[in-house]
């Protein structure tokens, strides 16, 4: 017997084709449906309806959905993933950094407390609020750190270094940059939750198969920690080791976050005789140098496409595997045609060509490897519609 193709039950009649239904059921009935004229009571009826009988298939088509992971999108999957794997999607953090104010006149601003000033990044337009304070001395050349978090959470509130540069509290002679980068982290994507979804089926074996290990190194339920968003595992069948790498959304993690998934593993995924090395991915830096043309119809500055280009890289290399992408044993690859496809999709409609004269080509990683990017320098060239 033939199985049902699941793609029939998720069907979704629109309002037009229920109205049209509707219209012919009519008909057979022998109503006189060509005598309704626009404004009829029946036909306005039948509109009414068929509007909110859309936004019922919409309902029941996401309600079958919802029963299969591969199909579940959004709070559905989120659902899913929680009463049935036991798997808390990860929630969206807020990017943090210091910044330093420096005092290029006289004046004296003293007694600075958390929340009493708003930095921005000129690029993205993304805002930041200062957590710590203190004083800022008379100058010229005195200067103040604070830590500062993102009024937006995700990606949208990162920032490279240097990039926050502009206060909008006014403090009179003051500048404001950040020497290093404030990175965060979208809420886990429908694609990584189904991943770890799949993953968390090994952790209930009593084997300890590779699953097991990358679901616990990435669940920060069992960790402690939001910053390892990626693991791959290395078995050696021979010595009974397995080696655990970890990764962030830039890259390699710090000892303290290291510490803290090597504990849980111990305690929720290793069977006996067996040894896990848990220790932080390589970065291995790839600078990205580009040329992109668009037709003046996007209507966005260069600046501002260079800001979106350079914040889809970044959400490219945060979620790329450990060892790259591996076609069939490693090594694998963090590949050129993968970096081209990206910067076009930011503006799929109005990018016509990209060049990409750095990385020269593909950039082989070992398993123990995770790329992060380096500098981008961007060149943009807007060109008359056609």
């Amino acid at each position: 017997m033939a199985l049902l193709a699941l793609t029939t039950l998720l069907y979704e009649a629109t309002k037009a084709e229920i109205y049209a239904k509707a219209l012919e059921v009519a008909d057979t009935l022998g109503l006189p449906v060509t005598s309704w004229s626009p404004g009829d009571p029946t036909r306005s009826l039948y509109h009414v309806l068929s509007e909110e009988l859309e936004t019922v298939e919409e309902i029941v088509s996401n309600y079958v959905a919802s029963g299969f992971l591969d199909w579940a999108t959004g709070d559905w999957l989120t659902l899913l993933a929680n009463q049935v794997f036991r798997a808390e999607r990860t929630a969206a953090t807020y990017a943090t950094t210091t910044v330093t104010l420096t005092n290029g006149g006289g004046g004296y601003f003293g007694g600075i407390e958390a929340g009493d000033i708003t930095f921005k990044n000129s690029l993205t337009g993304a805002t930041y609020t200062n957590t710590s304070g203190g004083d800022l001395l008379s100058g010229p050349g005195t200067t103040l750190d604070v830590t500062v978090v993102a009024d937006e959470a995700g990606s949208d509130g990162s920032a490279g270094a240097t990039e926050i540069d502009t206060l909008v509290t006014t403090y009179n002679g003051v500048t404001c940059s950040n020497a290093t980068a404030a990175t965060g982290v979208d809420e886990e994507s429908d694609a990584a939750l189904r991943i770890r979804c799949r993953a968390k089926l090994g952790s209930l074996s009593p084997n300890g198969p590779a699953d097991a290990y990358d679901y616990v190194a990435t669940t920060s339920e069992l960790t402690g920690t939001t910053n390892v968003t990626r693991s791959r595992t290395d078995g050696d069948s021979t010595t009974g080791d397995v080696d655990v790498y970890l990764a962030g959304p830039s890259g390699a993690v710090a000892g303290p976050d290291v510490t803290l998934v090597e504990s849980a593993i111990l305690t929720y995924a290793t069977p006996q005789c067996i040894t896990p090395n848990v220790v932080s991915a390589t970065a291995v830096s790839i600078a990205v140098t580009y040329q992109l043309w668009l037709y003046e119809a996007v209507g966005e500055t260069t600046a501002t496409i260079k800001a979106a280009v350079a914040a889809a890289l970044a959400a490219l290399f945060a979620a790329e595997p450990i060892g790259g992408d591996i076609i069939t044993t490693p090594p694998g690859s963090f590949y050129k045609e993968l970096i081209e496809a990206t910067i076009l999709k930011v503006y799929p409609n109005h990018a016509f060509r990209v060049s990409v004269a750095a990385p020269a080509g593909d950039t082989s990683l070992t398993i123990s490897q995770v790329a992060t990017l380096g500098t981008v320098t961007p060149t943009v060239t807007l060109v008359s519609d056609p």
